[in-house]
């Protein structure tokens, strides 16, 4: 049988229909209407669906399809028997929802075979009986007290013609038997439904739904007939609850070796330290049977049912994060993925759909939980794609979610690994949020999964902000010098750490405009001056590692150095150093460079302050954010100006970056995000970023519930 997901059922007729009299000509005075309008722009708007419920006589009915409801008639259960059956019919089931069984009828015109189909919310078929019935109204009980809680979809199938219905299973699993039972003849059609008259003057409550907007609810009305009932929707807002302060918890951060599930203490921890907020970055694999994304696990499951329970016990609000989704994960697999699961999230609608289907049952299973309790945080740090592209791989996502449960508050991760805001979600009411990883060689120093960073220069703080790369003529739109304008006295000694030459490289060193160091740099095979032999196969090029110091004296007192390339192609290098003559009593100046990306010019700078900081004088055009000390946060300030919430997701600094360095990050990275007004959750909580455990060699921990606590690190969180 062909796999039927929750898009297929989506576009099925499942809503559930309210059934009364054809003809309202007995009753018209008790007729009321409905209506709808944006809030905002007073827009009309169409209604999707409108449930009715008559509070004082405690019914309930859902219009589908139509905005004028009889206010005589509310539709009732009877068993007497139509006259005529004239096509096949599938009745909504009763009670919906339900918690052990729950009852339907299903209609023939004649002596057939019938085929029940029971499917989850992901499509996967959970129950199926077939039945031969002759004509009439036949009456089935569902036994359903062993299904997972969520939002099931019934199918009766007779020949090509199919019917579907929407049931709600709730309450806690009840042993017993799943099963479909026969519970005899004598169903009345809908048509010929008994009606029951209500009273005047009872009192409703009116919810309206109309695509891309919250539910509207008009409570306490007690109309007469001849009104006109408008929803007022209010467009999606993105408005937090309260600025979040908290952690990234990994109880299931990957199925290879971090699924243990998630741990009471930590959340009573987390309240007793005075912090309000955990992301849990999650693997859907974790959730998942064993190389199959279409069919839950439910003790994986249960793991999240466990973190999101204790965050509402203790007072923390909890955002469910898919870190690895299906079809994306910003780092590779331990293991390889099975070949149906080694797709793409960006490019691929069918994983699209399966990621939408993940977060569907993620909306339905928590939909009862209050919008301040718990967010969602759709996939972890998309890279290498448009905002396009972005976008029209989360919007089946948004929309799953939002059908379920409107209010749900959606976080996306910034573009190019949550550095750079997605302006494509802007009118959709969605909190964006960036990670705070810059500088690079600060949070990631000797971190294992970051190439070439165990021979980074150990971090200091605060960084210089120079880019390590000089450019020759063949990058000539990138070639500028470096310069630092200083008093230095005669027998001054410049030294650069050059690190990587591509091709050739010819460098000059000049104190004012005299030359006092030329080299070429001509990486080649074989043995050289360089460290190691590196052959670009793409370009057909030598781009050798020197990991090596050139130095130069000035010779008369000068006012400023100067770098650059001419001749060739592109060098970097790890470090400047300004050495005064000896007993001048001057301290060295050691300059690191902080900036990575490709492509920024040097700029001229001068010492700022005694502890050695650059202030550039003028930063390349179109680079300036990089040359200014919170120019990370400018761009997201922007983004809040215009009603976007903003809440950075992760940040933090990996242990082997000295812990004096590490406080002095942090700290100034925590005021700029309190003066923006900037909600954060530090990576990790326990572990090597975090404040508990994270086997930093230079830190004096304290005991604290078994654990060794970063003292100094939460009092610096606490303070902001």
């Amino acid at each position: 049988m062909k796999k039927i997901t929750w898009h297929t059922i989506r576009n099925l007729v499942i809503s559930v229909i309210i059934f009364f009299t054809p003809s309202l000509t007995t009753a018209q005075s008790g007729i009321i209407t409905f209506s709808g309008i944006n809030s905002q722009t007073l827009e009309p708007l169409a209604l999707d669906s409108i449930q009715i419920y008559n509070k004082t006589q405690n019914q309930a009915t859902t219009l589908t399809g139509a905005t004028s409801f009889d206010l005589a008639y509310f539709t009732s259960i009877s068993i007497r028997q139509s006259a005529v059956i004239a096509d096949f019919h599938l009745s909504e089931n009763y009670p919906n929802s339900f918690q052990n069984h729950t009852r339907f009828n299903v209609f023939l015109t004649g002596r057939q075979e019938v085929t029940f189909t029971l499917y989850n919310i992901l499509g996967r078929r959970v129950l199926e009986k077939t039945i031969t019935l002759h004509s009439g109204g036949h009456t089935f009980t569902l036994q359903g007290g062993s299904l997972a809680t969520g939002l099931y979809f019934l199918s009766a199938r007779l020949g090509n013609e199919i019917r579907t219905i929407k049931i709600l299973k709730t309450g806690v699993y009840t042993a017993g038997d799943l099963g479909l039972e026969y519970a005899g003849a004598g169903a009345m059609l809908p048509g010929n439904l008994q009606k029951s008259r209500l009273n005047p003057g009872d009192a409703y409550k009116f919810t309206g739904f109309s695509t891309g907007y919250p539910r509207c609810t008009l409570d306490n009305q007690t109309p007469a007939g001849g009104e006109n009932f408008q929803f007022a929707f209010i467009p999606y807002s993105a408005v937090l609850p309260e600025r979040w302060r908290g952690f990234n918890l990994l109880g299931k951060f990957t199925v290879e070796w971090n699924n243990e599930g998630y741990v009471e203490d930590d959340f009573i921890m987390i309240a007793d330290l005075g912090f309000n907020f955990v992301r849990l970055p999650i693997d859907y694999r974790t959730y998942c049977e064993p190389g199959d994304w279409y069919t839950f696990n439910a003790a994986g499951l249960d793991d999240i049912d466990n973190a999101v329970l204790w965050g509402q016990e203790y007072g923390i609000h909890v955002c469910i994060n898919l870190h690895r989704a299906p079809g994306y994960c910003v780092n590779p697999p331990s293991t390889p993925l099975p070949a149906s699961e080694n797709k793409s999230l960006w490019s691929d609608e069918e994983v699209q759909q399966v990621f939408a289907d993940h977060w569907a049952m993620f909306a339905e299973r928590y939909k009862n939980v209050p919008r301040e309790a718990l967010s969602f945080n759709l996939v972890n740090e998309p890279a290498d794609i448009t905002g396009e592209q972005y976008y029209n791989a989360m919007k089946p996502a948004i929309d799953a979610i939002r059908a379920i449960s409107p209010e749900r508050l959606i976080i996306i991760d910034g573009l190019n690994w949550a550095n750079d805001p997605a302006p494509e979600f802007y009118a959709d009411g969605i909190v964006q949020s960036p990670h705070f990883y810059q500088p690079f060689n600060i949070t990631h120093y000797k971190a294992e999964w970051v190439d070439g960073s165990d021979s980074w220069p150990e971090p200091t703080w605060p960084v210089h902000l120079v880019p390590n790369t000089l450019y020759g003529y063949s990058k000539s739109s990138y070639q500028s010098p470096f310069i630092l304008k200083a008093n230095l006295a005669a027998g001054t000694t410049v030294s650069i750490h050059v690190y990587q030459v591509s091709t050739r490289f010819d460098m000059d060193i000049r104190a004012d405009k005299t030359k006092i160091f030329t080299k070429s740099f001509i990486p080649g095979p074989g043995e050289g001056e360089w460290e190691q032999v590196i052959y670009s196969e793409e370009w057909k090029i030598y781009q050798n590692i020197y990991n090596k110091t050139y130095s130069a004296q000035v010779a008369t007192d000068a006012q400023e150095i100067s770098i650059r390339g001419t001749t060739g192609d592109w060098m970097t290098f790890t470090e400047i150093r300004i050495t005064p003559p000896p007993g001048s009593g001057e301290d060295e100046l050691v300059i690191i460079p902080a900036i990575k990306d490709w492509g920024i010019k040097q700029a001229g700078y001068y010492i700022q302050t005694a502890n050695g900081s650059l202030q550039a004088v003028n930063p390349p055009v179109g680079a300036e954010a990089l040359f200014a000390p919170d120019g990370y946060v400018t761009k997201w300030q922007a983004v809040d100006a215009q009603g976007i919430p903003v809440f950075v997701g992760e940040w933090g600094v990996y242990r082997f970056t000295p812990h004096d360095v590490t406080l002095a990050f942090m700290e100034d990275r925590l005021k700029a995000m309190q003066a923006a007004g900037l909600g954060w959750a530090l990576w990790n909580f326990r572990g090597s970023f975090g404040i508990l455990d994270s086997d930093r060699e230079d830190v004096d921990y304290i005991n604290y519930n078994g654990h060794q606590l970063d003292a100094d690190m939460l009092d610096l969180l606490q303070q902001y």
